[in-house]
């Protein structure tokens, strides 16, 4: 059944019942690791939003430090096209930063080597600070 473009997206806290919602979204984008994600590892903020009954985009705020935190599993849908994808990753990133406010953060960081994603993050503020990323593997 057709979804209506008169359907607003909606956004929500994230829950338990979403939980089957983002394992989908991140197996369709090829998430490595899936049996890793659970409740008690994903951070305790979180949003979802959705077109209808369809998630579009999730994602969380973990705290890294007491003023500092990162947009974490942010991940949309490809079954939609990229601007109800991009509007409900604004939608997302807009509610993860209220709330971030509200914490009184200092600020957030986040990476990424997609071009579309940076353009999007300059475009509400962030800036790119050139550093290099080091890893272990464990």
């Amino acid at each position: 059944m057709p979804v209506s473009h008169l359907v607003e997206i909606n956004t929500v806290p994230f829950k338990f019942k979403h939980f089957k919602h983002l394992l989908d979204l991140l197996e369709s984008n090829n998430y490595p690791d899936l049996h890793s994600i659970t409740m008690k590892t994903l951070p305790k903020v979180g949003y979802i939003t959705y077109l209808g009954d369809q998630p579009i985009a999730a994602g969380f705020l973990r705290r890294l430090e007491p003023c500092f935190a990162q947009i974490d599993t942010l991940v949309s849908n490809k079954m939609f096209g990229s601007q109800v994808r991009h509007s409900g990753i604004e939608k997302v990133v807009d509610s993860l930063l209220d709330d971030a406010k509200r914490l009184k953060l200092k600020g957030i960081v986040a990476h990424t080597a997609d071009q579309g994603i940076l353009d999007r993050a300059k475009s509400i503020g962030f800036h790119i600070v050139n550093q290099v990323i080091i890893a272990k593997p464990l």
